[in-house]
């Protein structure tokens, strides 16, 4: 996992998938205005971030 956060793919996932995270988040817990959004932002996050990590891996 060290060498996954050398990789630029990783760090840029990281706060892809947190802003994703938290406007599903707060889509969920109020009204729903930024809930669209939330897919938008995780799942490139995620995949960017397993991208990353199986980068590092080599």
């Amino acid at each position: 996992m060290d060498k996954a956060f050398r990789q630029p793919l990783f760090v840029v996932g990281i706060p892809l998938t947190i802003c994703g995270f938290t406007f599903g988040l707060n889509g969920l817990l109020t009204e729903g205005t930024f809930a669209y959004m939330a897919p938008g932002l995780l799942i490139p996050g995620i995949v960017f971030m397993v991208t990353g990590w199986l980068q590092g891996r080599k």
